[in-house]
């Protein structure tokens, strides 16, 4: 029986490390499995290089958690998930270094999950943890990486094409399609098999692989652009007035300060508030404002406008104001003051699944379920019954999604033309690229209600 000591290994340290930083919060992915919320950010204690290191553990250990079981099962006597949630984050971890991490030294990652094993989980954890990982690390050894994936028990498919190519078949068969991309893309077969009943099998393996990809840091800008002296750390996207970002974080901030059109945002994030351009509301209310990308979009879009933003949690709000703070077209309010006038244009940029930014957010797909989804589509529709209460006559309404699902999507604006509103416009995106081309999924519909 192992000690109680999961409560108290979950809080950080004093003398943080990378993998220390990541495996703590693997735990708490762990014990809340399957119903995860994204970590917490906190990095303090890390040099910079030891942060990027903390994040690309933990992102690619969550992103690729069923891959990474499987093998792992391979070399134990019992399922990965009955296994205690400090061991669970120790193997799983070190697992993904060795596969995935190539350019880190397996015997470093090793030994140093070995450290974590006595650290986080009891002393006599060590043994284990080494033999597991040593023989993962063996049955890579002979493994090649190769340019092209395909399904097969032998290959495992890497972010941005390619794949390592096994000795021998470790995934499960390439027929039937749904369970082999289960294992080789970490996706739940309820998902899988709900995109199976609307694509063919070649967009869904499309849609599995780009829950896989490393999404870029996208960033739109003022037009004409001039990168000045950040020139070497902006890269060319294919949608005008973006950007690709590949300099350092502290950087960024100084980068965006420079102009006020200048916000992290993904390509496909900014066509909902573009496809009222040809509009002129003279009030908007983003109501679902989260920390404000939308808003500025609004605000800078139709500076003549009065824009009123708000949303229900305190955090957010507090990096609303914060965010919008030089504009003076934007007003922050409490979400309970708005209702107390009318508006020409109401954003809803709603919760949803995030099916179509997996890449972005990897927790999301294993909360996916009917039951998660029924709830959230539930939700949708109070938010748009409340919101179209406060819309001026011949008020437009403007909702939006991260996601790729109809009942989310095309299914709630097709409600509302049935009970009387105008389709002005209607778009859905599904994720797809990988560098200079990436944008996540998302929707939008533009009605006049």
């Amino acid at each position: 029986m192992s000690k109680p000591v999961a409560k108290q290994t979950t809080e950080p340290t004093q003398d943080v490390t990378a993998r220390l930083w990541a495996a703590q919060r693997l735990v708490r992915f762990a014990e809340q499995f399957p119903n995860i919320q994204p970590p917490d950010n906190d990095l303090s204690g890390l040099s910079s290089a030891d942060a990027a290191l903390a994040l690309a553990i933990y992102r690619t250990t969550v992103q690729r958690w069923f891959t990474l079981q499987h093998l792992l099962e391979k070399f134990l006597s019992k399922q990965v998930r009955r296994l205690e949630p400090q061991m669970q984050a120790v193997l799983m971890s070190g697992a993904a270094q060795l596969v995935f991490l190539d350019r880190l030294p397996a015997y470093a990652v090793v030994d140093e999950s070995v450290r974590l094993a006595h650290q986080l989980v009891r002393p006599n954890a060590r043994s284990m943890v080494n033999a597991v990982l040593r023989k993962v690390d063996r049955m890579l050894s002979k493994a090649k990486r190769i340019d092209a994936w395909q399904p097969d028990a032998r290959l495992i498919p890497l972010p941005g094409g390619g794949a390592i190519e096994l000795l021998e078949d470790v995934l499960p068969p390439a027929a039937p399609l749904d369970k082999h991309l289960v294992v080789a893309t970490s996706m739940p077969l309820r998902l899988v098999r709900e995109w199976q009943q609307r694509w063919d099998d070649e967009q869904v393996t499309e849609l599995c692989l780009q829950a896989m990809q490393n999404p870029p840091t996208t960033v739109a800008v003022e037009s004409p652009f001039q990168a000045g002296p950040y020139k070497e750390h902006c890269a060319a996207h294919v949608q005008e007035s973006m950007i690709i970002w590949q300099g350092p974080a502290e950087s960024l901030r100084e980068f965006l300060a420079l102009h006020p059109q200048r916000r992290v945002q993904d390509a496909a994030s900014t066509l909902a508030v573009q496809s009222t351009r040809a509009y002129q509301p003279g009030t908007i209310l983003d109501y679902c404002a989260g920390q404000g990308t939308k808003t500025r979009q609004l605000a800078l879009l139709h500076p003549d406008a009065k824009v009123i933003a708000t949303d229900t949690h305190p955090g957010r709000r507090e990096a609303l104001r914060s965010a919008t703070a030089g504009l003076t077209n934007v007003e922050v309010i409490e979400p309970d003051d708005a209702g107390k006038q009318q508006y020409d244009l109401i954003l809803l940029d709603v919760p949803c699944s995030n099916t179509g930014v997996l890449a972005r957010r990897p927790e999301a797909r294993y909360r996916y379920s009917q039951q998660s989804l029924g709830e959230l589509v539930k939700l949708q529709r109070e938010i748009v019954e409340q919101a179209r209460d406060w819309l001026a006559t011949d008020g437009m309404l403007l909702y939006s999604t991260c996601s790729i699902e109809p009942p989310e999507n095309h299914k709630q604006a097709k409600r509302l033309v049935r009970q009387g509103a105008e389709l002005l416009h209607e778009h859905q995106q599904l994720p797809q690229g990988i560098s200079d081309d990436y944008t996540d999924g998302s929707y939008h519909a533009l009605l006049k209600c």
